[in-house]
């Protein structure tokens, strides 16, 4: 029989023992050092591998990849496989919990942003989807209609983008191969889009790059002050009668307005839409952008701008400072005060001005006028201030006549280069078109 003192001898022993054993279970499962080579564990204040001398790794509990549920080797952070950074057990559990209430959160959002897609509110939708893909982007349906919705709105990229998550999220779909053609029809807009953004971007350099000495180039000319015959007796009705006019003196462009003159204008309304100083009945919503913009022909400098309509000629002339001439003033210009046919004199000659493929401005030297005006025949006819009135001659005043008060139509002057017979380019050739169309054959200059 043992006697009281060693009996709490053995009890004290069995009690350490427990506490050593308990210890070192918890290290063994909670807290540990492991060698990263060989895989052996070790209490945590040990620091070395006692078979191969390698440092080792201190880990606390099992890391696992929340994604694939693979285990993470010691000392690791993100998985092997898929790069997830890797988690406790505890925190993956929590990781899903909230991943599930993300869930329902993004299945609200997806439902409000069904109800505004329906109305036809595509931003209100777009915000409500956008919200659901924040919380929760693995909801096959979600990703089709945010992609559906993306390419209703002209955003390709963006609806490829997220129509190809679909297909990887329900490769099984019946619908999959009517979402690949869908893509594939969007990439070819896509690919049409980047072209023209390249373009643009050629353009603008090659803009921006002449322009200073396309400025310096298209100065004004001074058309002084004095009378000088208007009109023409032995031609068309509408050029009749010949007529004495009193101008005063005035200023007018030496060459019609450039491509890289009009580019600086419509650079100027996209970036700031100030439509101030355009005509108070222009059209609303009108960015004064020429029709087929995306032409070839639009990205030399030097070539007279077309395509414009007399509202878009009126706002430049009117931001550069400018007005448009009224075909009085027009007409002095281009024939000078000895009553000449055409500006550079009574010969016709197709040599002395742009008839055909389009040139730059002032291609032809011997064609200017008795004032230093180029292209006033040929090149492009040019839009006047006036209303058109094809008898307006036999009323109009003797000193500087504006044309009617009103009409229906405005007058264009000087015939363009597809004009080949010499009768439609002469300087007293008159013609009128509707203000809102503009015309491959048609430009301005302006007047001040």
């Amino acid at each position: 029989m043992l006697k009281l003192p060693g009996l709490y001898l053995i009890l004290f022993f069995l009690f350490m023992t427990t506490t050593v054993s308990a210890e070192r279970e918890q290290s063994s499962t909670e807290l540990y050092n492991e060698c990263p080579k060989c895989g052996t564990k070790y209490s945590y204040d040990v620091k070395f591998c006692g078979k191969d001398g390698s440092k080792l790794v201190e880990t606390q509990k099992s890391m696992i990849c929340p994604k694939c549920k693979k285990k993470g080797m010691p000392g690791e952070k993100f998985c092997r496989e898929d790069g997830e950074k890797l988690l406790t057990v505890d925190e993956i559990i929590i990781d899903e919990q909230k991943l599930l209430e993300n869930k329902e959160k993004a299945l609200d959002h997806f439902e409000k942003g069904n109800k505004y897609s329906d109305n036809k509110e595509f931003d209100k939708a777009l915000d409500e989807f956008k919200k659901a893909i924040a919380l929760y982007p693995d909801l096959p349906k979600l990703q089709y209609n945010i992609g559906w919705l993306y390419g209703k709105i002209g955003l390709q990229k963006e609806a490829i983008n997220h129509l190809r998550k679909y297909c990887l999220l329900a490769p099984e779909a019946e619908d999959n191969d009517k979402v690949v053609s869908y893509i594939a029809l969007l990439h070819g807009i896509l690919n049409r889009k980047n072209k023209l953004i390249e373009a643009h971007k050629k353009r603008d350099a090659i803009m921006k790059e002449a322009l200073p000495g396309i400025k310096e180039k298209c100065d004004m000319v001074l058309i002084p002050a004095g009378p000088f015959i208007m009109g023409i007796n032995d031609i068309k009705q509408e050029q009749r009668p010949s007529h004495k006019v009193y101008l005063n003196a005035f200023y007018i462009n030496r060459y019609e307005v450039t491509n890289a003159q009009y580019y600086e204008f419509l650079d100027y309304i996209k970036k700031t839409n100030d439509h101030s100083k355009c005509h108070k009945d222009e059209p609303k919503n009108k960015d004064h952008t020429p029709n087929s913009w995306k032409d070839d022909y639009y990205n030399h400098p030097e070539y007279p701008v077309i395509r414009v309509d007399w509202y878009d000629a009126y706002a430049y002339a009117a931001w550069a400072g400018k007005r448009l001439p009224t075909e009085a003033e027009w007409e002095k210009a281009a024939r000078g005060t000895d009553e000449r046919r055409w500006p550079w004199g009574d010969e016709w000659d197709f040599k002395k001005c742009n008839v055909g493929d389009p040139e730059p401005i002032g291609s032809y030297e011997e064609g200017k006028s008795a004032y230093g005006c180029y292209d006033m025949a040929g090149s492009v006819a040019e839009w006047c201030a006036d209303w058109g009135d094809m008898l307006y001659y036999t009323r109009s005043p003797r000193k500087n006549p504006k044309g009617p008060k009103k009409g229906e139509k405005k007058i264009v002057r000087g015939g363009s280069r597809f004009a080949n017979v010499g009768v439609l380019l002469r300087c007293t050739a008159r013609k009128a078109m509707n203000p809102h169309l503009g015309n491959v054959g048609v430009g301005f200059r302006c007047t001040k």
